[in-house]
């Protein structure tokens, strides 16, 4: 733990040092959690844990006089302030890239554009919710991405060349998303194809204003041998918010959660979720915690 640490250490004063050269920017948050959640065989259990601690730094510099031409890069790094696993600091994204005026390019280990944009709209709690949505995966090493807005459309995609498809030729798995503002509300179109597996998804969903209340929605279909669709609503007014899922061949979900902010950048959080399963039998869950967030 203490040569982890005093890795991390060296490595913050590295980048400081290189800021004399490139503009970046730091950020991250300390999240903690008491859980009181029941297996699948509605045993329950207590826990004090991390919540999903992080850091992580952006970089850019500057386009060259004349040129549209400018680099960016960005390091975010998990931590595991209980040091229970191996890694106490773990690899959340890696990547350098490109900019221009025909978009972004960058290269490295990347979040999911599907899952951004199309689970994004309804992923808006601190521990539950999000359970209802089918997709390939959060985020992906060797992967290449590109991202072009223009005219209203936002063009966001990603590809893996892991080896695992053994083809030279192909990409492991691809996908993409268009996202617009349309009538007030925001909305993405998304599909991904996981080539080794012969899977597909396909996804739609919005976030809209309705006066005081923020209403999100997605729906997104597993195409492989029998398909499986996934729905998901969230409303949020204030702290307060409500949202269901249902995903079919698994279960559905039922979640309420408040936050409120004590100062700027520290807030409390509480939320519970009903799990009821297609098989088995149903599950309550609820949770505590705070957040600080820089």
């Amino acid at each position: 733990m203490l040569v982890r640490v005093i890795t991390l250490t060296v490595f913050v004063l590295a980048l400081f040092s290189y800021s004399a050269y490139a503009d970046i920017s730091m950020y991250g948050a300390f999240n903690y959690k008491m859980s009181h959640d029941e297996n699948t065989s509605g045993v329950a259990y207590h826990k004090l844990e991390d919540n999903g601690s992080k850091i992580g730094w952006d970089f850019s510099s500057s386009s060259i006089d004349g040129s549209s031409l400018g680099g960016f890069a960005k390091l975010e790094i998990g931590v595991d302030t209980d040091d229970s696993g191996s890694d106490t600091f773990d690899s959340r994204l890696a990547y350098v890239g490109v900019s221009s005026s025909v978009g972004d390019i960058s290269l490295g280990r990347q979040s999911h554009p599907f899952t951004d944009n199309i689970g994004g709209k309804t992923n808006v709690f601190n521990v539950y919710g999000s359970s209802a949505d089918f997709n390939y995966g959060v985020r992906s090493s060797n992967s290449v991405a590109y991202s072009h807005s223009a005219n209203g459309l936002t063009v966001d995609a990603l590809a893996i060349a892991d080896g695992s498809s053994g083809d030279a030729n192909a990409f492991d798995e691809y996908e993409y998303t268009i996202s617009a503002d349309v009538l007030g509300s925001s909305v993405s179109l998304g599909f991904a194809d996981d080539v080794v597996n012969d899977i597909s998804y396909w996804g739609a969903a919005a976030t809209t204003e309705v006066g005081p209340i923020t209403l999100g929605t997605s729906y997104t279909i597993k195409d492989t041998t029998t398909d499986l669709a996934g729905v998901e609503v969230t409303a949020k007014i204030d702290g307060f918010t409500v949202g269901y899922g249902d995903k079919e061949g698994t279960g559905n979900y039922t979640t309420v959660g408040v936050s409120h902010s004590l100062v700027d950048d520290l807030s409390i959080y509480a939320e519970t979720q009903l799990t009821s399963p297609d098989t088995g039998i149903d599950t309550q869950s609820y949770s505590i915690g705070t957040k600080f967030s820089f």
